[in-house]
Order: structure tokens, then sequence, then C-alpha cells
């Protein structure tokens, strides 16, 4: 399920009661928030193109280009706004780039400029044999090719959406696009358009060289040419839409699509290759010198140096827990994972690719994670195992007390008990969405969601506390039972005293995604990267340098305060 974002008007509600009065403590506040780990762009690719095993570029929403120099990637502007939809380049430093705006765009000497413009036509793909002779394609059947002399369009039999071309050389050219379409071009300049096995779009094409040809589209669809020119539709091992497809050699092929597919095949028989990573859908491909990189949604890039492992990710943290020794997990979309261990952060492969969002347990190694689709997991020691759901939809939030007792919470009033074995459903009394639960014991839960909801759970039963706001509420924390702390959107952030309500004024007029403190501050996290804690008198306010949201938080009261969210950022507190 996807996330949605959004901002409103500052509300402020009258309040007759006075400000809580915190403990005081004698540790030193924190006073920053430190970025430990990001992504440095959460731009979806649409096109890859590599030089050489440490060499790579792709292109994606905004104008974006992330390259790779074998050691960091960059994000680089090309100082367009389009969708950078196809890469190619004769060596490392001479790149040529196509945008959805209609832009051809030349990188030499490191920076990217304005070849040319071509009005009316969003360009979707590009393809070159040397510096000077490159092909683009677009709508409307739009074909041009550039040489010495220029640029000259090219009469085509086709007015639909063409996607991708390849070719060896100027006599075997071929090209693709919507409703099966196929053309072939000799040097005459002359496209002819084939007959087709399938009437799906088709997105993507290339060819090994030595008489085969592979074709990609929607539906799974992959077609084959072999040195007889005849084209044919393969089986394929998976339903989803296909993008983009590569030779890495004679008769050996990849392909990517939606789900995080990569296939492996001779251009006749294919099979789904192992991949580890969140599943994002890929988009690009590229291939040089024996490596292969894969990039698709929120910057996700794959590399298949061991097994096709993600190398760079701007994808979503939704959840972070720190147990009592350090140790932290973090999750997010697409079952997106990272582990804290000696206080630094890595790269982890959880058993799911459903997208996580809560996270709860007495220790690192005794966890349970919560996600979409019903997904619960249950790491027992170094083992994740998944767990039976009475519910199939979203879980957002979880609870772990002593006994083994727990409680999960999610959309539709969902709050499912597990006293020890297995899970059964409780009676909330709402249909709204549930978004976080917290409390102390087992006997005093409290759950937090839209429309100003607050339950309270007695160990048996739900029952609502009436509060001063409609506002959705995302987070809760506290003390005791007479020192809780709720916030949600419109910078909404309420106090419970035991009696009553205290609304505080609001850190910032956006959203307030989570809510966390410790024996003297209240930290809340949530709009462009914004965090702010309460020292019990006035709201503090620090900035990642993040311009996404901060999502999730954890840790604090003797452990590392920890704040998670967009373009996988991780973020930390500093004394």
């Amino acid at each position: 399920m996807r996330y949605h974002r959004t901002l409103l008007a500052a509300l402020l509600l009258a309040s007759c009661l006075a400000e809580p009065t915190l403990p005081t403590t004698d540790d030193a506040p924190i006073n920053a928030m430190e970025v430990v780990s990001r992504g440095e762009t959460n731009t979806s690719f649409l096109s890859a193109w590599a030089t050489s095993p440490t060499r790579a570029w792709f292109g994606g929403q905004g104008g974006i280009v992330l390259s790779w120099d074998g050691q960091q990637y960059r994000a680089e502007t090309t100082g367009v706004a389009e969708t950078i939809t196809g890469l190619w380049g004769s060596d490392a430093e001479h790149l040529l780039a196509v945008g959805d705006g209609g832009s051809v765009l030349r990188r030499e000497n490191g920076e990217w400029t304005v070849d040319t413009v071509v009005p009316g036509v969003q360009l979707l793909g590009l393809w070159g044999l040397d510096r000077h002779r490159y092909w683009v394609v677009g709508t409307g059947g739009y074909i041009a090719r550039h040489t010495e002399a220029g640029w000259q369009q090219m009469s085509v039999p086709s007015s639909t959406e063409i996607w991708s071309l390849w070719g060896q050389a100027e006599e075997s050219l071929v090209a693709v696009g919507n409703n099966g379409v196929i053309l072939e071009c000799c040097s005459n300049g002359a496209w002819q358009r084939l007959a087709t096995p399938t009437a799906q779009p088709l997105f993507g094409v290339a060819g090994d060289g030595a008489g085969r040809v592979v074709a990609v589209g929607a539906a799974g669809t992959i077609l084959f040419r072999d040195g007889a020119g005849v084209w044919r539709q393969v089986p394929s091992p998976t339903p989803v839409t296909l993008f983009r497809v590569q030779a890495i050699g004679n008769a050996d092929f990849t392909i990517v699509g939606d789900g995080g597919r990569i296939l492996r095949g001779n251009g006749e028989q294919w099979s789904l290759a192992s991949v580890s990573g969140p599943g994002e859908n890929l988009r690009a491909l590229a291939t040089a010198g024996g490596r292969q990189f894969a990039a698709g949604w929120f910057g996700s890039v794959l590399d298949d140096r061991d097994g096709w492992q993600v190398q760079h990710t701007g994808s979503v943290l939704f959840g972070v827990h720190i147990a009592a020794d350090g140790r932290g997990l973090a999750v997010g979309l697409g079952g997106l994972a990272f582990v804290r261990d000696a206080g630094q952060w890595r790269r982890v492969t959880l058993p799911t690719t459903t997208t996580l969002y809560g996270i709860a347990g007495p220790s690192a190694s005794q966890l349970l994670v919560v996600g979409d689709s019903g997904t619960i997991l249950r790491l027992n020691g170094s083992a994740w195992q998944r767990e039976s759901s009475p519910f199939d939809g979203l879980l957002r939030s979880v609870w772990w007390g002593p006994g083994g007792r727990a409680m999960i919470v999610g959309m539709q009033g969902t709050a499912l008990v597990s006293e020890g074995a297995g899970w059964r459903a409780t009676t909330t009394g709402t249909n709204g969405f549930l978004r976080h639960v917290w409390g102390q014991e087992w006997a005093d839960l409290w759950t937090v969601g839209d429309s100003g909801t607050v339950l309270r759970w007695n160990g048996a039963q739900w029952r609502r506390l009436a509060t001063p706001v409609k506002t959705l509420l995302r987070g809760v924390w506290g003390r005791s039972s007479r020192d809780v702390w709720v916030a949600g959107e419109e910078g909404v952030v309420l106090h419970w005293n035991g009696a009553a309500w205290t609304q505080l004024p609001p850190p910032t007029g956006g959203a307030l995604r989570a809510i966390t403190g410790d024996g003297a501050d209240i930290w809340v996290v949530g709009e462009a990267g914004g965090a702010w804690r309460w020292d019990g008198q006035r709201w503090i306010t620090f900035f990642t340098g993040v311009p996404g949201l901060l999502i999730g938080v954890g840790g604090g009261d003797g452990r590392p305060l920890v704040a998670v969210g967009e373009v996988a950022v991780i973020a930390e507190g500093r004394r």
C-alpha cells in the first residue's frame, strides 16, 4: 500500500489546562540530529548506461542523473526538469540523454548541456553507434537520426509511441512500441513495419550481435527473433510487465520488470534470477565489462557482482526499533531493511518484499515486525518466521510486552491480540485507521488513529477517549498512564495528565509522523526532515537537511535516538 503526504494549514485549539511540569535530568540534552545513512536521490530511474564495471549512469525523474564512479554515487543535475528516458554513450567522457520534454542532452567534461529540443514530442528512447551516429524515438511514431551532417526526422509507417530501439549497424536497426509495433530499418532510412505476434505494448528491445533479438513488454510478453528473421512469442516465467532487455553475450540476455523481477535466458528459454532487495519496479538495465546494473523506482540500483544486490536506494523507511544494547532495525517500503550493529547501519535482506511499518520487541534478537497484506514476521534469535494473521490488510504498529503478550493495530479499526500463541481480532468500536500503539503494561495500552481517535485497552477491551481534535493522529508515547503524549497532522501535539488533555502550541503547521521521549524531553518528527524537542517550555527545532518526511522514531531514554524516513534516511541524535 502506498502512503500519501498531506500538508495542511496550522490548527491550534485553546486549552484550559496548564502545561505539564516535566521531570529534570542530569544528562545533557540531545542538541542535533545527524544523518548517518541516506540515499543520494529517491527519483525513479527509467534509463541506464555503463561504460565499464566502475562507470555507470542512471537517468530518472526531475532531470536527475545518478553517476557511479566505482566508489560512490553522486546525483548530477542536467538543467532540465524532464524525466530522463534514455541514456547512451560512446565512452565515459561523451554521454547523451533524452527526456520526455523533447530534450536531447549532452554530457562532456562532466557537465550536462541541452543539445537540441524536439517540440511537441516526448522522447522515450536513445541508441547510438558512435559519437556522431545516434537515433532517438518518441511519441507519435517519431524517429530521428543524427549524423555528422546534423538531425534528420525519418519516415515511419506508424503513429504510435516508439519506446525503444537497438542496432548493431545502420543496416540492422529494430524499434518497438505500443500495440506490439515492431519496426526494422536499413541504411536507406526506410523503416518497415513487420508482422507481430502480440498487441501488447513493447518497451524494450536488444540483440546479441549474432542474429538473436529479444523484445519485451506488458503482461510478461517476450518476443524472440532468430537468424531466420521471424518474430515469435516465447513462454515467460512471469506475468508482470517487463521493461528492458540487455544482451551480455551470445545467446545470453537479461530482462528487468515490475516487482523487482530479473530474468535470464538465451532468448527462447527464460528463468527468474535470485534477487536480494525490496522488490522495487525495475525500469533500466546497463552492462559493461561483465558487470550488470539494474535500476528502478525510489532510486534503486542493483548490480550482479555477488548475485543481484541493492547498491543504492532512496526508498522509504517507516519504522525503527532500538534495543537497550544499541542494536537496531529499520524497515520500510518493499521489505527494505537496515540493521544497526556496533554503531553502524548496513543493509540486510528480510524474507519478504511486502512493505513493513512497525517493530517491537524486548531485544534486538526478539522482534515482531508488521506490514502490508497482514504481514507478521517474528525474529527469534537469528531466524525469521512468518506468522498467520486473521487480517490480510495493512498492519501499521505493534507492541510486545512481558509474558509474550502483543498487540498489533492497523487499517479498518483492526487490533490483533496474541497472548503467546496465535493471533485473534479484538473489537475496537471503530472502522478508522489505527496507526500506532504504545503502552507500559498489558492492562493499559493506547492506540491512536484517524479523526482524533484515541483508544485505551484495559487488558480485555477497548474504550474511546474523547480528544479536543479531529485531526489524524499518528504517534503515541508516554512515561506513565498519567503522562501520555500524542502527535499528528497539522502539528498537533496533545498531553494527557490522567484526567484531561492539554494541546501544546504546534512546532510546525505541517505533518508530525511519530513521537517519543525520555525523562526530560519529548521528540516529534515529520515534514521536511524536521525534528522538534519539547523541553517543557518551548519547541527546539532540528533539521536534518533531507527534504523528505521523517516518518518513524525510536530509542531515547538511554538508547540512541534514531529517526527514519524518505530517501532511506537514518538520523541519530547527538549531544
